[in-house]
């Protein structure tokens, strides 16, 4: 038998086990209990200049940006309309 055909067969066994085991493993869940929603608090306009704007015109773009925080982790979470997510805690 080649190298290549038995290290074959060895990973395919590895796999067949791992299917069959796994199957048999207890379900992990990650939180027990009831979690509570995330609360909005604020929903902010920001304007950003370029590094050779020197005044805020009406040509300055704009961004949105939602505010919420959660209870759970005790954190604020900020959500820009470009889809950025920061995660700051709470004091």
């Amino acid at each position: 038998m080649s190298k290549r055909t038995s290290i074959g067969l060895v990973a395919l066994i590895c796999f067949l086990l791992g299917v069959i085991l796994g199957g048999q493993l207890p379900f992990a869940y990650g939180q027990q209990g009831k979690t509570k929603d995330p609360n909005w608090l604020y929903g902010l306009n920001l304007k950003a200049r370029k590094s050779n704007e020197d005044d805020f015109t009406k040509d300055t773009k704009k961004f949105g940006i939602e505010v919420f925080k959660d209870e759970n982790t005790n954190t604020y979470i900020y959500i820009s309309e470009t889809g950025s997510i920061a995660a700051v805690p709470a004091k």
